[in-house]
Parts: C-alpha cells; structure tokens; sequence
C-alpha cells in the first residue's frame, strides 16, 4: 500500500488544530547524538517532562533542538512506564530526494493529516534526512496499540525507518540552528488510524497464507535459507516478524543446526533465543502454523531473490 492509496476522505477537514494540547514528553536540548554506552544516558532517559502543550509549542521544542517522546509514569523511559501517547514520528533516511521536505509534501496523505517537518540532526543537503510527526486527535493508552498504530504507518509508507515503532522511543529534536521545518497543523484522527491497522492486519494474514502455500514443508534448501536471512535485518523488522522468523527456521530445521542458524541471525540477548525456541511446538504459534514461506517473504522485501 502507497501513501496516495490510503482513504483520504470523511475524516478531517483542512482544520488548523492551533489550539488544541497533546501529550508529549519533552526531554533536554541535544546538540548531537548521544554516543553508545556513554553514561549520560542514565541521566537522559529520567530527563524527560510530561505536558500537554498546542502544536506550535512542539513544534518550537523540535526548532529548538530539545528531544521527545511519549509520556511515562514514572517519568523515565521505558517501556514498562509507558502511559499515553499522542504522536507518531516516522523518519525519511533514504538519502535522496525521497527524504527531502519538499519530496515529502508532495504526498496527499502527509499534506491532510501530518503536524510537523522537520530535518533531523544527520541531514545534509546531499544526504537529506526528515522526519514527519503526526499528532493524534487522541491519546493511545497501551503500548501494544501504540506499536500496532506505529506500524500500521509504516506499512503505508514503505521508505520509512521501520525502527520507529518502538512505543518509548525518542525522537531528536533537529539540530539547533540547522533546523528546516514545516508546521501544516493537522492531526491524525486516531478512527482512521484504526482502519489502517485493520488494514495492515488483513493484508499480512492473506500474504502469510499465500507464502505458506508456495512452500511445502521441509522442501527448502537450506542454503537458500542462510541466503535469505542476509536480507532480513533483525534490527529493522516489527517484534512480531523477528519471532516470526525463528519460527519459520525451526518449521524448516528443527534441530540444533536450526537454532545455531537462528541465534546467529537474530543479534538477541544472551539466551534469548534458546528460550523462544524451546517454546515453539509443531504449530508455530497459536494462530498458526508459521512456514519457512514466512521467512522468503520479508527477505523479499529486502531485495532477495530466489535461486540468484
């Protein structure tokens, strides 16, 4: 699905929403990104302030260079403290003109239902990088709707970074005085996000059935298999498809090569994924069994092809 070919029409006028708050944890002024295991994340992750402030606020936070992310309770980010949220940033990191503002305007559903644009601290001229905040008419309470709302947008917008999911991520302001930013004032009625999760859902279940009749069990090569997971990024796939994955290599090879494949796929914590492996039985999981077809299709997505 395209950004042009979601429903455009019954939901929202072409209303300012100038005066209406949302919630939003705003967090400190970033200068630039904070390095890997540096120990000012401890203090940054308890930095955030949950408030309800109109778009033009935001969008002078983002201006300004401070960060932000969904409220939690206790005020420190993680998942097990989210609250609400009333957001949903998607990032444009394609490089190319696809990333760029004025590329990203063009697009009908961005121009009748998208709050704010912005560039992100990375952008450069010849590397264009934008971020697209959509602020929601109302707030989202469960992390699992959260996620499942987050997803179903990139669904629809293919060349976003599938990363954004997460339903306690941050979201760098852009880089103080380096900021291009677009302020359209619309928001995102939460009733068509739920029609385009609806969507999303019915779409993957008839792939998933359509893939599981291409490929009949303990057919594959499993050279093919190895071959397919270098087109799967596990840091770029929902939490469900990673799953999704390992069950499909232990329908494939059950056995320990199975699991040695999968553990060296899946970059998870130690003992990660052992402890999904010994849950799965011969059903996959309880709305199905999942098949190695599941597997080829997000290495598709990825630009494999079979048998190259």
């Amino acid at each position: 699905m395209t950004a042009t070919e979601a429903p455009l029409t019954g939901l929202l006028t072409e209303t300012v929403h100038a005066d209406d708050t949302y919630h939003i944890g705003v967090g400190p002024v970033l200068q630039g990104k904070i390095p890997p295991g540096s120990p000012y994340w401890h203090e940054f992750n308890g930095s955030f302030r949950n408030q309800q402030l109109p778009q033009l606020d935001i969008a002078s936070a983002l201006f300004d260079g401070h960060a932000i992310t969904t409220c939690c309770e206790p005020q420190w980010r993680k998942a097990d403290n989210y609250k609400r949220g009333q957001h949903i940033g998607l990032d444009f990191d394609t490089e190319d003109q696809r990333s760029t503002i004025p590329a990203l305007l063009k697009d009908r559903f961005i121009r009748r239902y998208a709050s704010i644009l912005y560039t992100t601290p990375s952008h450069t001229p010849d590397k264009p990088r934008a971020r697209v905040l959509f602020l929601l008419d109302a707030p989202i309470y469960q992390p699992q709707n959260y996620a499942m709302a987050a997803t179903a947008l990139l669904w629809v917008f293919g060349a976003a970074d599938r990363q954004c999911k997460d339903p306690v991520r941050f979201f760098y302001g852009g880089k103080p005085g380096a900021c291009e930013m677009e302020w359209l004032g619309h928001e995102l009625p939460i009733e068509l996000v739920k029609d385009l999760i609806r969507r999303y859902q019915a779409t993957g279940k008839a792939e998933r059935r359509r893939t599981q009749r291409d490929y009949a069990p303990g057919t594959a090569d499993e050279r093919d298999v190895v071959d397919a997971l270098k087109h799967i990024d596990p840091w770029r796939i929902d939490y469900d498809e990673w799953v999704a994955v390992l069950m499909a290599i232990h329908s494939e090879i059950p056995g320990p090569r199975g699991m040695s494949l999968a553990d060296m796929w899946a970059d998870g914590y130690p003992g990660e994924v052992e402890h999904k492996w010994r849950s799965f039985d011969a059903n996959g999981n309880t709305s199905g069994r999942v098949g190695i077809g599941t597997l080829f299709a997000l290495a598709k997505n990825g630009g494999w092809e079979h048998g190259r």
